[in-house]
């Protein structure tokens, strides 16, 4: 998929920026009525001048997007199927007494840096609520971070560190 949305917007950088950013925060192009088209986060729709105040460009631009995923058929199944997902590790630490912990890898492509973090945290017997990973294609600086039912212990950090490909973890 993204061959074709590079192909599509890769040559114009703020058009790039906002397709990146659809993605990135699940935001979908639908049908509204019959060739009325409109943006949404979950079902509420979501204006174009408002997108373009949030990422920095001008509304022409998001409207040109907008134009170019309802005209190829690709393109707009796609971005009709994004939806939105609560990322909980922002506010879990404090809030509702949940761990949280931050994975840097070397590589994001490496495959099993998430499972082995995960088998880590379930062999003492933490819950896992959440996983929340940043693509590395859509984010300059890809990591993951895993929010668990009780806080993790601090020495558990260590054997993560271990984990092949990790270049950082953080409790947060």
């Amino acid at each position: 998929m993204w061959d074709i949305i590079k192909d599509a917007f890769g040559k114009y950088p703020s058009q790039m920026k906002v397709a990146k950013y659809l993605v990135n925060y699940g935001f979908s192009v639908k049908e509204k009525f019959d060739n009325e088209y409109g943006m949404f986060s979950g079902a509420v729709e979501v204006r174009p001048s408002s997108l373009a105040g949030a990422i920095g460009v001008d509304k022409r631009v998001v409207m040109q997007v907008m134009k170019k995923i309802i005209e190829d058929p690709k393109l707009f199944e796609f971005f009709s199927l994004l939806g939105p997902i609560a990322d909980m590790s922002r506010a879990s630490s404090k809030l509702l007494n949940l761990g949280i912990v931050e994975i840097i890898p070397e590589d994001a492509s490496e495959p099993g840096i998430i499972a082995n973090i995960i088998n880590i945290i379930s062999s003492r017997g933490i819950g896992i609520r959440q996983v929340i990973v940043k693509d590395p294609i859509i984010c300059d600086e890809p990591k993951a971070r895993v929010v668990t039912d009780t806080p993790i212990p601090p020495e558990l950090i260590t054997e993560m560190k271990k984990v092949k490909g990790i270049k950082g973890i953080t409790l947060l």
